[in-house]
């Protein structure tokens, strides 16, 4: 009896489903703070941190100066996989105004689009690959292959080839190394996973931040050509060079299973779904609407649309490291309800009640402290839910329900744009985004309730 108390403290393998129980909802705030191994048996696999130990170190050991060696790895690979993705919108800018100023924004919208879309929707993709092959290899393969595709878009003269090659091909390949480089580091790190991810994430930040410069700097001195050819030889140089260091724990038992779907039937999971595709749908919109909105609407002078995408990559560092330090101390999923509410209130309290220079300026900043954090904080979530034994697997499904959000939403908000907004009314766009974070807000407190109603617990 004493034995399936215990048992029933912990959180369940990823193959069972219970929704039942107060017992099981204290039990994971106990487990997620505690660690969950001071009271297990030798055999326990039930708890996050016993699934954990299923992981194989080889020499190495976690939390180690090693461990955080992969951790910078990764930090790097967001850089320039993610970075690249958020510095975006300063070629959206140069194809709407300058060099496709004849054809519809949503049009043009579809090489973003079609670029998020593919790397999130190779995630699953990259997760199955990660059960049976060397991480390093597909880490060092996909940098090549989005290098190649940024060389092949400075020969683009055609928006369809663009959504080709600077869309689904980097896309595609930026996959790999860019959800190994997210996940791989958790399997190292134990004490201070929120922290690690938040050092990695900071990576897209600085990443967003340089290449948004550099994108600019290139364009306007070399051409947009030259400034494709130059970020891909980059983007393969860092890549690759880097790339060894992405080396994956492996379980000691192989899964039996190549498409494991039980985990989908979960509750958690769904919740955690549910709320990423809300949140991280409309993640993307002000990097790509900013820089228009500040030629359409601000009239401003100067590039303050390339400057917009950069407040929110240089606030984006410091509130990735923030979550990543209170998300160890309160929780990831309480930290996720907190950093949801501000990025709603970022575009629904500032941006859109007041259309001015200062208040765009404050929208960016406090958007990029908050909403670039949410992707992280999601990834950190599922590995206190689910240990880390399958993360990439598990967060590559999650990666996939980004990838519907960002089509659907990146589309949509165009569409309104054009239609409603005729091209210069941002009025129901920025509606459209932040309604959607609130939507996110409202599952993730139903979610964290479900979780246990002891507000002060770690979750």
């Amino acid at each position: 009896m004493a034995d399936s108390q215990k048992r029933l403290s912990h959180i369940p393998s990823t193959d069972t489903l219970d929704t039942t129980g107060k017992e099981r909802d204290v039990g994971l705030a106990q487990d997620n703070q505690t660690g969950g191994t001071a009271n297990c048996k030798p055999d326990c696999e039930g708890c996050s941190s016993c699934q954990d130990e299923g992981l194989e170190g080889g020499k190495y050991e976690e939390d180690s100066l090693f461990a955080w060696l992969v951790v910078l790895a990764g930090c790097v690979q967001a850089m320039i996989t993610l970075g690249a993705s958020r510095a975006h919108g300063v070629y959206q800018e140069y194809y709407v105004i300058d060099e496709f100023s004849g054809v519809p924004t949503t049009t043009i919208s579809w090489i973003g689009s079609v670029q998020n879309t593919m790397l999130n929707l190779c995630g699953v993709a990259v997760g199955v690959l990660s059960q049976f092959c060397d991480s390093r290899v597909m880490c060092a393969a996909g940098s090549c292959a989005m290098g190649l595709a940024f060389i092949l878009a400075s020969f683009s003269t055609q928006v369809w080839q663009l959504v080709l090659t600077q869309g689904a091909m980097f896309g595609a390949a930026a996959s790999f190394p860019y959800i190994l480089g997210v996940t791989v580091p958790l399997q190292w790190i134990r004490k201070r996973r929120g922290l690690a991810l938040a050092v990695v994430y900071m990576g897209s930040g600085v990443g967003g931040m340089w290449v948004s410069i550099l994108t600019r700097t290139c364009i306007d001195t070399l051409g947009r050509s030259w400034s494709h050819r130059i970020l891909g030889c980059i983007m393969i140089v860092l890549g690759m060079g880097l790339s060894p260091l992405v080396i994956a724990r492996k379980p000691r038992a192989r899964p039996t299973r190549i498409f494991d779907f039980s985990v989908v039937r979960e509750w958690r999971f769904l919740f955690i779904a549910a709320a990423s595709f809300f949140a991280m749908g409309p993640n993307t919109i002000p990097y790509i609407l900013m820089p228009t909105y500040a030629a359409d609407v601000l009239h401003a002078p100067g590039r303050l649309g390339s400057s917009l995408v950069t407040i929110i990559n240089v606030s984006g560092i410091f509130g990735r490291f923030v979550a990543g330090v209170l998300s160890d101390s309160l929780g990831p999923v309480n930290m996720l309800m907190v950093w949801t509410f501000l990025a709603a209130y970022s575009q629904l309290g500032i941006w859109l009640p007041f259309p001015n220079v200062p208040a765009s300026i404050a929208s960016a900043a406090l958007f990029g402290v908050t909403g670039s954090s949410i992707v992280g904080m999601i990834l950190n979530a599922l590995s206190h839910q689910y240990g880390v034994t399958r993360i990439t697997y598990i967060s590559g499904m999650i990666y996939m329900t980004y990838s519907f959000a960002s089509l659907a939403v990146v589309q949509t908000t165009s569409l309104m744009l054009d239609t409603v907004g005729h091209g210069v009314d941002y009025t129901w766009p920025i509606v459209y985004t932040g309604l959607l974070l609130v939507i996110s807000l409202v599952i993730l407190i139903v979610f964290r309730l479900k979780l246990s109603r002891k507000l002060a617990l770690f979750v």
